[in-house]
């Protein structure tokens, strides 16, 4: 009796986890990276200029900017100076995702937590907004935690 109710009591807890996952779909971009994004996610004009994809849950509230730009920067070392060489950027750290060097920032003028690649000669930025949403937080280390080049 009791291996039973222990067994029952187990398919719950992997049920309730499966239920708490939050579902998410894969987006494959032209400049050769793929993010897993929450369901519900949607596309907004991206504008002219470096901002070449803006994202978010369909709020109005919430948004990811990718920005794409070409790069003479040599590596992560040039990359972090040039962080730190803007005046508007805070708290600069080293990030690795999936083996790729990362220089995290946030912007506290914009409300904004960032971070920044190199990849094919191009500079990859990724600004989540608003920084001081927790929550947001939470959902956008998990996206960029699925990011593969």
């Amino acid at each position: 009796m009791w291996k039973r109710l222990i067994c029952l009591a187990a398919a719950l807890c992997l049920c309730a986890a499966a239920l708490a996952e939050p579902k998410t779909f894969a987006l494959r971009f032209d400049e050769g990276f793929t993010l897993s994004l929450p369901d519900g996610w949607v596309s907004y004009p991206a504008g002219e200029g470096a901002t070449r994809y803006a994202l978010g849950p369909g709020d109005g509230a919430r948004f990811l900017f990718i920005q794409v730009r070409p790069t003479e920067l040599d590596g992560y070392d040039a990359l972090r100076a040039a962080v730190e060489a803007n005046g508007d950027c805070d708290r600069i750290s080293a990030l690795d995702l999936n083996g790729t060097a990362f220089v995290a920032f946030i912007v506290p003028s914009l409300n904004a937590s960032g971070c920044a690649t190199i990849h094919d000669d191009n500079l990859i930025a990724f600004l989540f907004t608003p920084q001081d949403d927790s929550d947001y937080m939470l959902v956008a280390a998990q996206i960029m935690a699925s990011i593969k080049f």
